[in-house]
This record gives C-alpha cells, structure tokens and sequence, in this order.
C-alpha cells in the first residue's frame, strides 16, 4: 500500500504520516505540486528520519540526497527528465494513464501509478472508463516494472483492485478526505489498518 500526500498541506498532517509510518506505511508519496523548496524541506524535517527512506518525492529533486530519500517520481511534466537521472541509485516510478502507455516505460523505473482506476475520491468529475477483461489481460503480461492502481481506490472496492491484477494500489482520498472532514487520528489509522487487512 502507498500513500499519497493531499496537494495542498493538511492539519496535523506531517504527525498523521509519522504514525501511519509506525503502524506499518510502507511507502509514501510527497506531492505538493505548489510547494517551494523550502516548504518541502520543512515538510520533510517533521517526518521522522526513520522513515525517510520511505518517502517518494515528485519535485525538488535535490531533496532526494538531502534527506536520503526513497526515490524520484516523474509525472506527466517531469517524465522527459527521467533519462538525466540514469545514474542516480533510487527507486523511480512514473504515472501513466493509458495502456498503450506501458509499452514505453524506461527501463530504470521500478513501477508504475495507473489511473484514475475508478472515479477519484479527491478530484470530482475525474475518472476514466477502462474495458476490465483488457485491462485484466494486460496486467498479467510479464515486465519489468510494477503496475500500481491509483485513483478511487476505496474499501469498497480494493478486492477488485487484486482481482485485477495489479501489483500494487495506492490510495489519496480515502485517507484525506476524511482528515479533511474532522476524523480523529484513531479513525484515521482503522482506515488505514482496513486498507492493509484488505490487502
């Protein structure tokens, strides 16, 4: 399971990540597409040390050695920079929103986010319709890298998520959302230890 930071900064959000970290996250995702380098890096200063080598990081690539980070994410803006990093020692993964998609990923990315799977939770009106029975066959197709579900994924529907095949899920709203709405940080973590029983 992979978690996603919310765009924009959340309440008490750095002290919700360390203890998902405590509780078992075995991979987060920090993206904050408006953040200066130095909102990141303080971002990054209240997360425990422990736990930053498992942290992915989608801009200000120059925190990856900072803070010995996990790895590098390219998104669809960023993704011609993959070749300039081919000799950085890192986990890299890359988002991808079509099949045809997957016939051109580099072979330095270790995996790789698919979506949106099902309507967003976070992002109203943003989904996208996938034929299942090709999506499923292409999925068991072997390769290189890791296909990652992302978008809508939900408790209601992470079966499908494994009945499809996918590697991997990642989730954003599910987690977010109710932050967002007031949950407690002990509503938060049965969430996230469903998400993991699920798994």
């Amino acid at each position: 399971m992979i978690l996603i930071t919310h765009s924009q900064l959340v309440p008490n959000e750095t002290e919700i990540i360390n203890t998902l970290f405590e509780k078992g996250l075995e991979v987060l995702h920090l993206r904050k597409p408006e953040a200066t380098v130095l909102q990141l890096h303080g971002f990054l200063s209240k997360i425990d040390q422990q736990f930053h080598s498992r942290i992915m990081i989608h801009s200000h690539y120059e925190l990856l050695e900072t803070f010995q980070l996990k790895g590098l994410h390219f998104t669809e803006k960023s993704k011609g920079q993959i070749r300039s990093y081919d000799e950085v020692r890192c986990t890299k993964s890359l988002a991808i929103h079509e099949l045809s998609d997957l016939k051109c990923v580099d072979n330095t990315i270790n995996y790789v986010f698919l979506s949106p799977l099902f309507p967003s939770v976070s992002k109203v009106g943003y989904s996208k319709h996938w034929n299942f029975d090709r999506l499923r066959a292409e999925l068991s197709s072997p390769r290189t890298f890791k296909i990652v579900a992302l978008g809508g994924v939900t408790l209601d529907n992470i079966k499908q998520v494994t009945e499809l095949g996918f590697d991997d899920f990642a989730v954003l709203g599910s987690i977010w959302e109710p932050v967002k709405a007031g949950c407690s940080l002990s509503q938060i973590i049965e969430i996230f230890n469903r998400f993991k029983y699920e798994k």
